[in-house]
């Protein structure tokens, strides 16, 4: 128990959360504030809360409250411990608020406009079935939060702006809630630890000015387009199930281990890396984005990719091996080693692109190979042809 009141010796109050007619009849519309209680050993069920301010109130217990619906309210300086629901939550702000342990407090699927600010959440350890889970299965909104090991989710919206989390996870279970995708935005926030957004569903993904230790999208399916701008990354898996476009600009990824950058070309129907950096120091794998060489299921019937751009971008070794894309441009960029055997690419446009030390078309086939300025490919010494019906320029 946490030492303040419980909220069943606010007689007044308490009659009017557990009668919101009453209440109605009582005071009409005023706002209702509630400082300093602890709400436990209740049983308010089915009930609908508007226009309620809770101050330096603690909340625990295990689905004692199960509102359905909570509107135009606050929590402000507020602690939850336990499974907590309120329901449909429209207009609600939770502002310095702590959630710990394996707690839960999720809006029902019509909330809308739920925004956790400046609220810290800190879950009992790293076993993820210890986690706890905020948010919904609506819209959410997290600015300057702060967390580690639990759950963020907003089903039909996500916003994550100006936070700090550290081995926390944000996923959509398509057999949980089918047919609803959000739209994610991320802003200057840093991300320590892994980021878990595996076999997650969603709508679309946006990432900018933001740290990351380790992105983790391995077989998500996304709708839309994945936009990251202005990045900084440890590690990235982009081995999504699906994905219509994935835009990379100013992204700088460091490397903390093997596999620092996996990204599964050909499950995107285009790709733009535009002033990246990938690592130069490996201690494990070279930075891959090839296609079905990984993936047995893919080998046989490989989803085409329609282009692949890599403009004003830097990498020391690059695997880009069984890619099958109707265009691939290089435009700018600078490789020392760059592979693209067992290729199937359509037309292969090279312009004013520097190749250090060599390139691996082994295998590769091109339907048409065009080349403007850059390294002269017939003078590379470390040039590999064998099996490629690529017919360099004269």
């Amino acid at each position: 128990m946490s030492g303040k009141p419980n909220i069943k010796s606010f007689s007044r109050i308490y009659r009017y959360l557990q009668d919101p007619a009453l209440r109605t009849r009582e005071t009409g519309d005023t706002l209702l504030t509630i400082e300093g209680a602890e709400f436990s050993g209740l049983n308010l069920q089915g009930l609908v809360w508007r226009h309620v301010k809770f101050v330096n109130c603690d909340f625990a217990g295990a689905y004692e409250i199960k509102l359905d619906r909570l509107e135009k309210s606050t929590f402000d300086s507020c602690k939850f411990v336990g499974i907590h629901g309120f329901g449909d939550m429209v207009d609600v702000t939770l502002h310095r608020c702590a959630f710990g342990g394996e707690t839960y407090v999720m809006g029902y699927s019509d909330s809308k406009r739920l925004v956790f600010d400046d609220c810290n959440f800190v879950g009992t350890d790293s076993n993820r079935n210890h986690w706890g889970a905020v948010g919904g299965y609506g819209e959410a909104e997290f600015v300057r939060c702060k967390g580690k090991w639990f759950d963020l989710s907003g089903l039909t919206q996500l916003v994550i702006r100006d936070c700090e989390f550290e081995t926390v996870s944000s996923k959509h279970d398509p057999r949980e809630v089918a047919n609803v995708h959000a739209p994610v935005l991320i802003e200057r926030s840093k991300l320590r630890g892994t980021f878990n957004m595996v076999a997650s569903s969603i709508q679309s993904l946006t990432i900018r000015d933001t740290v990351i230790d380790a992105l983790d999208l391995t077989d998500a399916t996304i709708k839309g387009e994945v936009t990251m701008e202005r990045i900084r990354a440890g590690k990235l898996g982009m081995a999504v199930a699906s994905g219509q476009a994935l835009s990379m600009k100013a992204v700088t990824v460091t490397g903390n281990g093997q596999e620092v950058f996996y990204l599964a070309a050909n499950r995107f129907a285009s790709v733009l890396l535009e002033n990246c950096a990938l690592p130069d120091n490996l201690s494990g794998e070279k930075p891959w984005m090839g296609g079905a060489q990984k993936e047995p299921a893919y080998q046989a019937r490989p989803p085409l990719n329609k282009n692949l751009t890599i403009r004003k971008s830097k990498a020391s070794r690059l695997d880009a091996s069984y890619l099958n894309t109707a265009h691939l441009v290089l435009d700018g960029s600078e490789f020392n080693h760059l592979d693209l055997s067992y290729g199937r690419i359509g037309l292969m446009e090279m312009n004013n692109t520097q190749i250090g030390f060599s390139l691996d078309l082994t295998h590769c086939q091109v339907n048409d190979f065009k080349q403007t300025g850059g390294t002269s490919l017939k003078s590379l010494g470390g040039l590999k042809i064998d099996g490629s019906n690529i017919k360099l320029p004269r």
